[in-house]
């Protein structure tokens, strides 16, 4: 472990406090939830959208059917929040003290014999890891339930003069306005308020946000010096500045990690049962074809159609056009599960994506805020049942060659053969019972049986993997296509597929078509619904991707529900500048690239996020505008998750620009030097450090990330491997590693990291902070470890009882030993090592025996705890072992034989008292020779009378050797973690 110092540089004390508002606030409203035992609570949208879209489908699927209606099972219904807490005729299912102890839970998780109850459901296979969180998340938040008291016919008429269902209409701009028609809108608002807007940002900040905002990467040095230093006027420097940026291929990657989120994009499936391959082998050509689209500034209509339907668009023969097959990966890179998971995320992900609406809702009913049928939402349901996966995935990529290609087909027949000589026979059966489907493998395939189709899976898993892993095929494209013969789809009664209402006609939605929407004719409809959804007259669609664009460049867009424009979303904040931008976006061609330009060169994204007159406490903006709604200054933004890693690299020169291909894993050793855009994503294990930062669900669609501040995100800056390389590569560069001069490294550090010159106070600081960092340095000395603990081995004296001890010298990432050679031949310490689990040896005599030490931070009083326990295949073998703990300047404290034939020994101390600078020793001595002699000793010591008290363990907290930074890679690391480096402004 390489150690170094933290020293905060600058910090912000008001997020934390905010936090743990805002966690109390949680609490209260669970609390209330639970407490509203006579009455049914008011949820949260997102709490009852959570139940609509991952709960009330897997009760439909697994529990109506016998725990609904009049004949319900013991009394139990489960079709209702009253249901759910009354439980059955014999107990309750739901405990409200102890969520998760609830009976119905433990039934879930298969449990439940514990609790004298059947594991559910009682019938099929256990639910999946995913779904059980998903309840005991539901269950813990207090079964947030939708008010069943409102009829769909209300809902409907209320919905009808809903504004993001009426015709966009653009506002008339006074005739002598010369500005940015976005300033017209917004400065009117403010005089409204009777609000003074932010002077405006100065150049350099304005580069960086700039920087950040488009591209994603910080500035160069030299390059923000030199815009700020342009003579030309502010009207010709800013907008060319912002043509450059758009024009760089790291737009490209920007913005389409901003989609991917929309687009809930992952490399693997999700939870995969049977060990079948997870992972999409061409997961990242539709990443790829985001980031070509975006550079390309592909019409915002054509990216719609070609997500949707590009099967039935592209002309295959055309080499320029085959690349576009690609966008279908938004459909096809959907989470796993049974069809009706599968086509319930796909549609979730579309509607929620183009059109900010909760279709999902009506999965199980007619939608309880917005007015949208059940039978609607199946009809949309029918276009994707008749979207199937073609036999073949088309080629969209150069082919490969060579020796190791040629090597690579070869074995790759071999595991084919092994399907094929399993698949054909069982295919030429099923096309002797049902010729009119000779000639169609797709459809033959799908009549499998099921237990020929898991072995097929099995087989096919076997393909998929090796392929995989090679990464050896032509890019290829995923894709749908239409059905030879449509299918006709029955509304689910309750969501439940086993019971068949009447047939769903495919049409798009009648609150955008209207009530005589046409049905869709052409195939599965897939086409006709995309037109319907990029259709010039749609009024969502402008809207919210105008809506979407406006809360990349401020924080949070003109509607705070950006997936949401139904009735129970937010409202607009400036209605009439949103319906103005979205009639401008469509008569523009539908150019993102032109919608950002606008949005830039208004005079609102240049201001400053400090507002002198907001500054007082007792000032009118805090009581008008709180949320800086109005926006009378421009938000100050953290880096995202991708900002903050390219960011790093890119500041430490070592930032890849290479573009497209296979996704690589970010932060396990060696690091990637890729950008993040090009992260594995594994959709069932997100990266940990993902989560720090609060980056998107992949296993469903995420409109705006949360924005949090938690320990961890420091703890990250200062602990991570990854960070400290990168500080130390920034001491590389040559104008940082060119000088000796300290204040010259200072002000080379500042440029490097910070785009800026170092001032008078900053050099003065950082003299201060390398002094201080000298001397932390000097005070750890010879030690072993940063730790408390050291290993090692030695002897008791038999007169003083003194411990000599000799550290080990070799760590191999696991143990640590003697030497790289292990064991050691001829050696008396020829088997002396320890483990992280605790797993040991001694030497061949008393002169080498095992010693573990830990050493006392201050006086206090501590109890000791652990076993010695003999492994197996030795318990009787062998002449046993002594443990000792002994305490310096004391001695032997506990002194205990274990005998050939006992298995464990504990070694206890109920209390000692130790000094600063006290050592204790835990000593395994031979009784003999040193055969049949492994253990294993987890010693634990826990500080006594503190509440709660300190606890050094020996499992968790062993560590490898102590690498000490020196002073000028821990200044590099304490700048990378400066909130001047982390905030965009």
């Amino acid at each position: 472990m390489r150690a170094f110092l933290a020293v905060t540089l600058s910090v912000q004390p008001a997020v934390f406090p905010q936090r743990s508002k805002a966690f109390a606030a949680v609490l209260v409203v669970t609390g209330m939830a639970w407490a509203a035992h006579g009455e049914t609570p008011t949820f949260a949208p997102e709490e009852i959208e959570f139940f609509e879209n991952r709960i009330r489908p897997v009760l439909a699927e697994n529990c109506y059917d016998c725990h609904a209606g009049k004949k319900a099972k013991i009394g139990l219904h489960l079709d209702s929040r009253a249901g759910w807490l009354k439980g059955g005729d014999y107990r309750t299912v739901i405990d409200r003290e102890n969520p998760g102890k609830s009976i119905a839970l433990l039934a879930i998780k298969h449990e439940g014999a514990a609790a004298k109850a059947k594991n559910m459901p009682e019938k099929g296979d256990k639910l999946s890891p995913e779904v059980i969180a998903d309840f005991e998340k539901w269950i813990a938040m207090g079964l947030p339930w939708p008010d069943e008291g409102k009829s769909f016919a209300e809902e409907r008429t209320r919905g009808k003069n809903h504004w993001a269902f009426q015709t966009v209409v653009s506002p008339q701009l006074p005739e002598n306005h010369s500005g940015n028609p976005i300033d017209f809108f917004l400065d009117r608002k403010l005089a409204e308020a009777e609000l003074e807007p932010a002077d405006r940002a100065d150049r350099a900040t304005l580069f960086r946000r700039a920087h950040f905002d488009l591209l994603g990467l910080p500035p160069k040095f030299e390059e923000r010096k030199a815009f700020v230093e342009d003579p030309r006027p502010d009207s010709e420097a800013w907008p060319a500045l912002i043509d450059h940026l758009m024009a760089s291929p790291h737009f490209g990657e920007r913005q389409a990690r901003h989609w991917m989120d929309v687009a809930r994009y992952s490399d693997t499936k999700g939870y995969e049962a049977g060990g079948r391959e997870r992972r999409f082998v061409y997961s990242h050509t539709y990443r790829d074809w985001l980031i070509r689209s975006f550079n390309d500034d592909l019409p915002y209509d054509q990216f719609i159609l070609y997500q949707l339907a590009a099967d039935q668009l592209v002309d295959r023969s055309v080499a320029e056009e085959k690349p576009h097959l690609a966008a279908m990966g938004f459909l096809t890179l959907s989470k796993n599960g049974n069809s009706e998971e599968v086509f319930a995320d796909r549609i979730d992900t579309t509607f929620r994506g183009f059109q900010a609406l909760t279709v999902g809702c009506a999965r199980c009913h007619d939608h309880k805020s917005d007015p949208i049928e059940t039978e609607e939402y199946y009809g949309i349901y029918g276009v994707l049942l008749n979207s199937v996966n073609p036999p073949n995935l088309p080629v969209i990529g150069e082919p490969k060659s060579g020796p190791k290609f040629d090597a690579y087909q070869k074995e790759l027949a071999k595991k084919q053969k092994v399907v094929s000589d399993f698949l054909d026979p069982k295919l030429a059966e099923i096309a002797k019972k049902h010729p009119n489907l000779a000639g169609k493998p797709g459809e033959l395939r799908r009549r499998l049986e099921r237990a020929d189709s898991r072995k097929l899976q099995d087989l096919q898993r076997v393909v998929d993997k090796f392929v995989a892993d090679s990464q050896m095929e032509p890019d290829k494209a995923l894709i749908l296509i239409d059905r030879d013969s449509i299918q006709p789809q029955h509304v689910f009664i309750r969501g439940s597929s086993a019971r068949r209402g009447e047939i769903a006609p495919r049409r798009f939605l009648s609150l955008i078509a209207g009530p005589d929407a046409p049905e869709f004719k052409k195939g599965s409809g897939r086409l006709e619904m995309a037109q319907a959804i990029a259709d010039p007259s749609n009024p969502l669609t402008a809207r919210v991707i105008v809506n979407r664009t406006w809360m990349q460049h401020f924080g949070e867009g003109l509607v705070r529900t950006v997936s949401d424009f139904g009735i129970e979303g937010d409202t607009p904040s400036h209605p009439e500048l949103l319906d103005w931008l979205s009639h401008w976006f469509v008569e523009n061609g539908w150019s993102l690239k032109k919608l950002h330009r606008l949005i830039l060169t208004s005079e609102a994204w240049q201001r400053s996020s400090v507002h002198s007159g907001a500054l007082d406490t007792d000032s009118r903006f805090a009581i008008v505008d709180p949320e800086n709604r109005l926006l009378w200054k421009q938000n100050r933004r953290r880096l995202d998750f991708e900002q903050m890693h390219d960011s790093l690299l890119d500041v430490a020169a070592h930032l890849s620009n290479e573009q497209f291909g296979p996704s690589v894993k970010l932060l396990q050793p060696p690091f990637a030097n890729r950008r993040a855009v090009y992260a594995y994503i594994d959709r069932q294990n997100v990266d940990p450090t993902f989560r720090i930062f609060d980056f998107s669900n992949p296993q469903e669609h995420t409109g705006k990330r949360p924005s949090t501040s938690i320990p961890m995100q420091a703890l990250f800056a200062m602990n991570s491997p990854f960070v400290q390389e990168q500080a130390r590569r920034v001491l590389t560069r040559p104008e940082v590693q060119s000088t000796t001069d300290s204040l010259a490294k200072i002000d080379a550090l500042h440029r490097s990291i910070l785009g800026r010159e170092a001032d008078e106070t900053d050099l003065q600081l950082a003299m201060a902070f390398l002094q201080e960092a000298d001397h932390g340095l000097a005070s750890f000395g010879e030690r072993q470890t940063l730790g408390s603990w050291e290993y090692g081995y030695g002897f008791v004296d038999p007169e003083t009882e003194a411990v000599v001890f000799r550290p080990f010298e070799h760590f191999t990432g696991e143990k640590w030993q003697v030497a790289e050679e292990y064991p050691l031949k001829g050696d008396p310490r020829s088997y002396l090592a320890v483990g992280k689990t605790g797993h040991a040896h001694s030497g061949s005599n008393l002169q080498h025996s095992l010693v573990l030490r830990w050493t006392a931070p201050r006086s206090l009083t501590v109890s000791v705890s652990g076993t010695i326990e003999r492994s197996e295949g030795v318990i009787g073998k062998g002449d046993g072992l002594t443990g000792k703990i002994i305490l310096s300047g004391q001695g032997t404290v506990r002194n205990q034989l274990i005998p050939p034939d006992r298995a464990k020994q504990p070694m206890n101390l109920a209390e000692i008292s130790v000094k600063e600078g006290d050592v204790l020793s835990f000593v395994v001595e031979p009784n003999g020779n040193n055969s049949f002699d492994s253990f294993h000793w987890r010693p634990e010591i826990r500080e006594k009378g503190a509440d709660p008290g300190e606890t050094w363990n020996f499992a968790s907290q062993f560590s490898g050797p102590l690498e000490l930074a020196e002073s000028w890679e821990i200044y590099s690391q304490a700048l990378l973690g400066t909130n001047e480096f982390t905030f965009i402004d």
